[in-house]
This record gives structure tokens, sequence and C-alpha cells, in this order.
């Protein structure tokens, strides 16, 4: 209320989202009247930020975009009273001998302390929320960095001769930075070449499959199609034949040609009921009936286990749809379908790539050390996208983020496999010259070690063969 200027019912119903941390600001729904146009952005003094850091580092409360600053569990607003706020406020003026200390005063304090510094009436008015004002020409004309710079310049005295002793002598700490924030953004990084293949490979009838693994951004490039052809989804594989029921409804309603030939008599209802007792086969045959060549997409976006009927689907559709599939692997006896399918690989961003990943998704994050920020998440996540993201949206939830707090989050999910083959092979063979060592030595226990680990060494090719899974 003092530095920000707030009525008494504005400061008891703040909400976390009402803080943009990264920016310090505040952004207000005026009190007196309801609505969008009269919200007013309020610029944070340096020493309202300090005190608001400390509140949640020292209060277990929850930090959610709804939630409120200062919850109550017995008030049934969810948020404290202004009774209990002009309780704080009395024990504050017993504290500090001021009597006539109350909400007003400290709102009118606000305006007074501006108004000595040199703000303009219309400035002090903006930063009220005065319902006399047009806010949006306001927000126009007054700058709110220079707000910014007033603000901090009424709340911040000059230190005495001991205090700057003491500052000279003793390091000033670090600043405690808050980390809250509640934006979201869309973008893509890393990708623009497998887009612009993939999209080339749809206006020119190419069926493809993506293949990568898992987190490697395959469903965000299926999600990025920019395509004039018309796109149909078949997103569960394991009930095919629902699937197809579902894309040739869509047909009956989209289409004026076999379908409507075929089951104008129907109602909507009636033709659910026929398609449940067709076979798949059948299905299949009058959805390609329905439509002419490639004047559509089919959006596969997982067809790593895929079962033998759906197989047949695609073998069937392949030749009418512009069919684009993902997958994590498939299996070489799987193969035979998509034959005339082109393979792109869709692998996890280099370094420089991941980094600018990393800086857009955690751009509006505060943190102590940026640096080994960015090299903290990219170790634990070797460049994959799904992993970066996770980590980065598991550090959104602490309210700082200071280095110990970076280093305790890790993420183990796409951290690389370690082949251990060459190690085991490399270990027989130290253990088989043991069995030629022990007629130098004459030992009988190590020329028995040795003939174990040679025959285990014949073996080792057939049994890494029958542990090998067999993908492409």
């Amino acid at each position: 209320m003092l530095d920000a200027g707030l009525r008494i019912s504005e400061a008891c119903s703040i909400k976390c989202k009402n803080f943009d941390f990264k920016n310090r600001n505040i952004t207000i729904q005026s009190a007196k009247k309801r609505g969008a146009k009269h919200l007013r952005t309020i610029p944070m003094s340096n020493r309202l930020y300090q005190a608001i850091g400390e509140y949640l580092k020292r209060n277990e409360i929850s930090i959610e975009s709804n939630s409120f600053l200062f919850p109550s569990r017995t008030s049934s607003l969810g948020h404290i009273s202004r009774k209990t706020m002009w309780e704080a406020i009395n024990l504050i003026s017993k504290k500090t001998n001021i009597p006539a200390l109350h909400p007003h005063a400290l709102r009118h304090s606000f305006a007074t302390h501006h108004l000595s510094a040199g703000s303009s009436l219309a400035e002090i008015k903006t930063m009220l929320g005065h319902q006399n004002f047009n806010t949006t020409l306001i927000y126009a004309e007054i700058p709110t960095d220079e707000l910014r710079r007033r603000v901090n310049a009424v709340t911040t005295s000059p230190p005495k001769w001991y205090k700057k002793l003491y500052l000279f002598l003793v390091p000033k700490p670090r600043e405690q930075l808050i980390n809250i924030d509640f934006t979201e953004s869309y973008f893509t990084v890393g990708r623009n070449a497998e887009l612009t293949n993939l999209n080339q490979n749809i206006n020119r009838n190419i069926n493809t499959l993506i293949l990568g693994s898992i987190g490697s951004g395959k469903s965000h490039l299926l999600k990025n199609i920019t395509t004039d052809k018309k796109i149909l989804r078949l997103d569960d594989t394991d009930n095919i034949k629902k699937s197809l029921a579902q894309i040739l409804l869509y047909l009956f309603k989209e289409k004026e040609t076999v379908l409507a030939m075929l089951w104008k008599d129907f109602t909507t209802d009636e033709i659910n009921k026929k398609i449940q007792r067709e076979n798949v086969i059948h299905l299949c045959d009058t959805i390609i009936a329905s439509v002419p060549a490639f004047e559509y997409c089919l959006i596969i976006d997982d067809i790593s286990s895929i079962t033998p009927t759906t197989k047949k689907v695609i073998e069937r559709l392949k030749d009418t749809f512009v069919i684009v599939a993902g997958a994590r692997e498939v299996k070489a006896v799987n193969t035979s379908f998509i034959w005339n399918f082109e393979k792109l690989e869709v692998k996890n961003l280099q370094r420089r790539e991941a980094m600018q990943l990393i800086n857009q998704l955690a751009n509006n994050l505060e943190v102590q050390d940026r640096e080994m920020f960015w090299n903290h998440i990219f170790d634990q996540t070797n460049g994959n996208p799904r992993a970066i993201t996770e980590l980065i949206n598991r550090y959104r939830k602490e309210p700082f983020l200071d280095t110990q707090t970076i280093r305790e989050i890790r993420h183990s999910g796409a951290l690389p496999e370690i082949d251990m083959t060459w190690i085991v092979i490399v270990s027989l063979g130290l253990l088989t010259s043991l069995r030629f060592l022990s007629r130098e030595m004459d030992e009988p226990t190590m020329r028995f070690i040795g003939s174990l680990a040679m025959i285990t060494l014949f073996l080792i090719r057939p049994l890494m063969s029958s542990f090998r899974k067999k993908f492409i």
C-alpha cells in the first residue's frame, strides 16, 4: 500500500499472477470498477521486490497463477480480510509510535511522496487507478521505466555514514531474485531443415516415416505441418476400426460424392451403426472410393507398436493418402508396409541449438548464475527437446533459483545409454590370456578360468545377436 499505492481491498486480494517479477511490475484491476479497461500497471520498488522475496521464502504458500499472496484458511474469500489487515497495521502503529497509521494514510503517503519527488498528477493518478483518465492513453504517454525510476527514488533514502562504512567493509549480499512467471510461448528451434523436407514430401505426394528417440520432437514436427492438403489424423492405431469409422463419418459430412449417394437416406446414428458392422477392409475401400487420390494428408502419431490389422490398413491407404507417421523404432519384420516411405530421422539437438532452445524457454526465469544454469540443463538432457522442456518446467515450480537449487534438480530420462559390449569382449580376451599364462606358471585354476573365457568368447557373437533388438 505504501510503495504501490494499493487500496486495502486490492492489497488483501492480490494474487500471484498480478506480479511480473521479470519486469518488476504489478498489474491491478481497479476495485472501484470491474473490467479489463480499468487495469493499471505499477512499477515495483526495489524495497517492495525484496520484501516480497523474503516473505515468499519465509512463508510456505501455494505459488500458482490464481493463488492469493495473503491466503486465509478461515475466511470464505480465500484471502485475508480487511479486518485482519487493519489489525496488522494497528500493531505496526503501536511499534512505530505513529498514531494516525491506517490503510488510507499509506495510500495517501504514496501520492504525497511522488508529488514531492516531481511526479505529475497524471502519473500519480495512473498509478493510483483513478477513474477520470483514459487508461489506454495514459499508458501510451507515460513510460513505465520513468515511473520505476521515480518509484525507487521515493523508496530509497541516502544511507548514513556508518551504513556507508558497513557496506564498504561487508560485501553486499546478492539480490534475491523471484522466479515466478505465468507467460507462455510456442516456437520451433533446430528443426527448420526437417520441417522443410517434410512439407516438400507432402506437397510431392511422398509418404514419410519420421524416426527418432522419445522426446526428440516427432510430434512437434507433425503439429507444425503446413500444407494446402486437407489433414486427417489417425490417433488410435490399437482400435483401428473405430478410427476408420470416425474418418468415414467426417468424410460423410465433408464430401457430397460417393458417401452422399450411398447414405443419403440414413441419419448419422444409422450410418454409425452401419459402419460398425463393416469389416476393416471394406471400410478402407469405402474411404478410398470417397476421396480423390492424394487430396488428404493422413497423419499417424506413433506406429512403433503397430498391429497386423493396422499394417493392412496402411498398405491399403498409402496409394490414396499422403501418409506421415512417427515412430521411435519399427521392427524389421514390420517394414514391408513402409517400403515406399521416405525415412526422416530426427536426432537430439546439437549444443548450439539446444542452448538456443534453453534460452527461449528459460528467458523469463530469474536465475542467479545463468551460464551454469544452461550448462546444467544441457548436461542433464543431452540436447533432447522434450527433456529440456520438462526440466525447465520443473524449474518454474521453484520460487527461487540459486545455484544449489539448480544443481539439485536433475533429469535422467534422456541421458545416453552406455554400450558395454566392447568392455565385455576386452575383459573376456584378457581372461582368455590366463589359459596361456598358466603354462608358464603351472597354475591349473588359471587354465580353467581362461578356458571358460575362451568358450564364452567363441559364443559371444551368437549371444549378442540374440540379445540385440531387430529394429531399423
